[in-house]
């Protein structure tokens, strides 16, 4: 090798050397600096791992000190008297509720609140507090500051609640939120409405204004004040005895639809009850309840389960009315409650006096303008036969103008001691005579029986007194007037008797009709005075043609006493019944009847009162009213006919005269018979199918002797083409011009011959005594009546 080339060599063998040299060297510093850099690294790591711990801590603690602080505030929060609602102020969402909210709107916690109250737009009270208008009201709220505003919420009986809000923004757990604060003001706010409609109430009463409207305001004002509840008013009825619901609200016209009326009676329904017993009645349920049997259906229908019913009364404890608080939900009310309704009743009750009082003034003065005209006309009655027709008119206005039902007059008979009815505004006096419909005497001692006659009273159907003076066919109570006479202690002059056109009459009525009776008075002294004059001038007529009117007036009075004015025939279907009369002087003592009763009936007679003349005229007028009066009071009952007759014919009997009977009662329907015999000639039989007979029926005394004496009842039957023969014993004692006796055998042979009649029966017995006696004078008076029940329809 060259030692240029060598040369070169070592040069690059040197600088090879130098460069690997170099390559450590900087190997070495570049590790240097990776360990440097890897150590610095793990120490910035375990820097930020303390640092990370540390911050975790920080955040643990802070969120410790949050929870807290959240706890804290909802403690605090639940331990305001206020309610609390805390909404999210992006959407209004419930974020939080205190526990005095949850307990005034009835909910469970604030998500039950949410769904039940603030979420639900349908339980929200009507515009201007629904769901929407809370919403534009808190959305008025800046974004600082407050407002203020009284809100009507719903509470959980979806009743309404009053609450004086404030409303602010806030955080709340750490979200932008809105915090409403309210204090419950419900009962300020409902003082303060019930003022209101209590003073509308008290203007209203002062002005006088309708009892409806009245009534609405009172109903709404106890609605208010006893919360939840429905109240209504019935106001009472005197003359109908009922209760009549009233009001305009929706839920008094649907009672009003259900229950329009209700008896004033225990038992029908509590508001009745209370009515009737003028106590107050709470209902807690009406499911099960006695009182409201036969109202379920209406209760259900109404939505209605507890009623509180408290009675109307006046300052003398008289039934105004009722007022009823009506609850959906079984309940009763408590002390407030009651005092609430007590109120409302005061002023029910102030209002109905109120108008009372002003319809009674109005009433005074019409009625004054009335009674006025009526003492008037009453003092221009004529005293001629036009007399009853007037004072029926007269009648008939005062019942018209107090809208009654019947009224009547009755005045004192000095001869009969009773009362006769002068007259009616149902029907004149004879025309109830002839159709039986009332009696039309009351004798004194069955005035005297009956209630005190010294003020009004009322007559019920279960007194004695009823039916003698009762005018209408309505067992409705009668109310009697009694009218003194002038100076005579506590005898009557006679009295007024009315009846309700429903069941009472009111009681400003009834003072007025004592004005009137006071009128009527009068009348009846005139009309005695009229009447005693005109006896004292028949009296002077009589005197002066003794003796051709004494035996004219008896025997008028006596044929005018038995039907026919002694010729009768009656057909009824297929009977026929035919009676004579003829007297043996101008006056005679025998009689008949026949009397038929509403219950398809009849009652037929033929008497003879001992002795002759005008005496016995007058007893068996006499006896023959009687017989028509007991009658019809007993409805054919004989025993009792028997009884109250032989009882009045004893009574001052001083010359003791009496009367033989033969009654007999026929059901014209059956042909049946009951028979009383007392002490007269038996009846004949005549029957196709079998010989004549005398009727064996046993007999009691005469009439008018005995007090006590008791009358055997019989019974037969009186069949198709049978007849029988009632008569007196002035056919069998009759005489002929040769003094002859007619005699019981004779009566009888003419029964055989008496079957050949098929028609005219009375008047072939007539002939046959009319021939016999002839020429001869009539020895006694002479009845005959015969009863023919023919065998098919005439």
């Amino acid at each position: 090798m060259s030692e240029k080339a060598l040369v070169s060599f070592q040069e690059g063998s040197v600088l090879a050397g130098s460069a690997n040299h170099l390559e450590v060297i900087l190997a070495g510093v570049l590790a240097l600096v990776l360990f440097i850099a890897v150590l610095l690294m793990r120490r910035s790591r375990e820097a930020a791992a303390r640092r990370e711990m540390e911050l975790r801590k920080s955040l643990e603690n802070a969120q410790r000190r949050l929870r807290s602080s959240i706890s804290d505030t909802r403690s605090m929060l639940d331990q305001q008297v206020s309610i609390v609602l805390v909404f999210d102020r992006q959407n209004l969402t419930l974020l939080f509720a205190n526990q005095q909210a949850l307990e005034v709107f009835g909910c469970r916690d604030t998500e039950d609140l949410s769904d039940k109250i603030i979420m639900k737009p349908d339980a929200w009270q009507p515009e201007p507090f629904t769901l929407l208008d809370f919403e534009h009201w808190m959305n008025q709220l800046k974004t600082s500051g407050a407002q203020r505003k009284e809100w009507l919420f719903s509470g959980p009986d979806q009743q309404g609640l009053w609450t004086d809000c404030f409303v602010g923004n806030t955080v709340f757990e750490g979200k932008a939120a809105r915090i409403l604060s309210a204090n419950n003001i419900h009962r300020y706010k409902m003082d303060r409405v019930a003022d209101s409609i209590r003073n509308r109430v008290l203007t209203g009463i002062n002005a006088g204004a309708s009892l409806e409207s009245t009534f609405d305001s009172l109903c709404k004002l106890a609605e208010v004040r006893l919360g939840n509840t429905r109240c209504q008013i019935a106001i009472y009825d005197q003359q109908r005895d009922q209760l009549v619901t009233m009001g305009a609200s929706r839920f008094a016209r649907e009672l009003h639809s259900q229950i329009p009326v209700i008896p004033v009676r225990y038992g029908s329904t509590s508001i009745g009850t209370a009515a009737y017993t003028r106590k107050r009645v709470l209902c807690e349920t009406i499911k099960g309840d006695h009182q409201w049997q036969g109202y379920a259906s209406a209760a259900e229908a109404l939505g209605v389960d507890a009623v509180w019913s408290e009675p109307v009364l006046d300052q003398r404890g008289q039934l105004l009315g009722v007022f009823s608080a009506f609850s959906g939900v079984p309940k009763l009310p408590d002390d407030e409650a009651i005092e609430d309704m007590t109120t409302v009743v005061s002023l029910i009750g102030l209002a109905i006096e109120r108008q009372a009082w002003r319809q009674n003034l109005e009433a005074a003065a019409a009625s004054e303008r009335f009674i006025r005209q009526l003492g008037v006309d009453l003092l221009n009655l004529p005293s001629d036969s036009g007399f009853r027709k007037q004072l029926r008119k007269v009648l008939q206005r005062i019942v018209a103008h107090y809208e009654l039902g019947e009224l009547g007059i009755w005045a004192h008979n000095d001869l009969t001691h009773s009362f006769e009815l002068v007259v009616a505004t149902g029907s004149e006096v004879s025309d109830s005579a002839e159709e039986g419909r009332m009696p039309l005497v009351v004798r004194e001692e069955i005035l005297e029986k009956s209630s005190s006659t010294s003020k009004p009273a009322y007559i019920n159907a279960q007194e004695d007194l009823y039916p003698f003076i009762a005018l209408a066919e309505q067992d409705k109570p009668v109310l009697l007037l009694g009218i003194d006479e002038i100076d005579e202690g506590d005898r009557k002059l006679g009295f007024v008797t009315a009846q309700s056109r429903y069941v009472f009459i009111a009681q400003e009525v009834i003072e007025h009709l004592q004005v009137i009776s006071t009128l009527i008075r009068t009348v009846l002294l005139n009309r005695r005075l009229v009447q005693s004059l005109s006896m004292a001038m028949d009296m002077e007529k009589t005197e002066r043609r003794k003796l051709e009117s004494e035996l004219s007036i008896a025997r008028s009075i006596q044929m005018s006493m038995v039907p026919g004015a002694g010729q009768f025939k009656e057909k009824y279907r297929n009977w026929t019944i035919e009676a004579w009369l003829q007297p043996a002087k101008a006056v005679g003592g025998d009689l008949y009847e026949f009397i038929r009763l509403l219950n398809g009936k009849a009652v037929v007679a033929v008497g003879d009162v001992s002795d002759k003349g005008a005496p016995a005229a007058l007893f068996m007028a006499k006896t023959v009213s009687l017989l028509n009066l007991l009658a019809r009071t007993h409805d054919g009952d004989l025993g009792k006919i028997a009884d109250d007759l032989n009882r009045e014919l004893c009574r001052s009997n001083d010359s003791c005269m009496f009367v033989t009977l033969i009654l007999c009662v026929i059901d014209l329907t059956t042909g049946k018979v009951t028979w009383l015999n007392a002490g007269h000639n038996a009846p004949l039989d005549v029957q196709s199918v079998a010989s004549p007979a005398f009727l064996n029926l046993e007999s009691g005394p005469p009439l008018g002797l005995y007090e006590n004496a008791s009358y055997a009842i019989s019974a037969t039957n009186i069949s198709p083409g049978q007849k029988v023969t009632l008569y007196s014993d002035g056919i069998t004692e009759a005489f002929n011009a040769a003094g002859e006796e007619f005699g019981d055998d004779r009566l009888l042979s003419l029964g055989y011959r008496a079957t050949l009649e098929q028609e005219g029966l009375l008047d072939f017995l007539k002939q046959e005594i009319l021939d016999f006696i002839g020429q001869a004078p009539q020895s006694d008076d002479i009845t005959l009546l015969t009863i023919h029940h023919h065998g098919a329809e005439l």
